[in-house]
């Protein structure tokens, strides 16, 4: 079974099948865009995820692949272009990214929003698991969160962890795509 098609297996058995799937294409690079409506994923939220950023690995001796998940409520379809983005940074870029990167968008990653750029994190233990193969290779899937330039230059100052504390101790609803900034 290839890398693609288990992904997609993990979430059809999580999520069940996707309210809508996009496909963006950038150069020789492919990758779809997976929506869950927020009534169907017991989240609490809608959720979007990526496949085919595994698919890109920088070296093709990598073990370490991931994808990227948004959870949303009130959904944005609008931010299918810019998670697909994140997605294909890492090949565009010949880098890996990981918890506690940023990655900005050069539009808004949604109509009506000053928000563009995406947090990297560690999603909740037991969210979604590494995908594991028998030859080293596993996929991780990483929450990919967004945030305004004063978050940015929190987390810059601060790390990344203290961002994500203060956020839970304020209980910062960062799913919410109207929120406000904080800090």
């Amino acid at each position: 079974m290839s890398v693609a098609a288990a992904i997609e297996d993990l979430y059809l058995a999580r999520w069940g099948a996707p309210a809508r799937r996009a496909e963006f294409v950038r150069g020789e690079l492919v990758v779809e865009i997976l929506k869950w409506d927020q009534a169907t994923t017991g989240e609490g939220v809608s959720v979007y995820a990526t496949l085919g950023a595994s698919t890109k690995a920088t070296d093709p001796a990598e073990s370490h692949l991931v994808e990227f998940f948004l959870g949303l409520s009130p959904a944005r379809d609008e931010v299918a272009s810019a998670l697909a983005g994140l997605a294909l940074y890492g090949a565009q870029n010949r880098t890996t990214l990981d918890h506690g990167h940023t990655v900005p968008s050069e539009q808004p990653l949604w109509p009506g929003t000053t928000m563009h750029i995406f947090l990297v994190a560690r999603p909740l233990p037991d969210f979604l698991e590494p995908l594991l193969f028998p030859d080293r290779l596993h996929v991780e899937f990483l929450q990919a969160i967004p945030i305004f330039d004063s978050e940015r230059a929190y987390k810059a100052e601060h790390g990344v962890d203290s961002l994500l504390a203060r956020w839970e101790t304020a209980q910062v609803p960062f799913w919410n795509p109207d929120r406000a900034p904080h800090p």
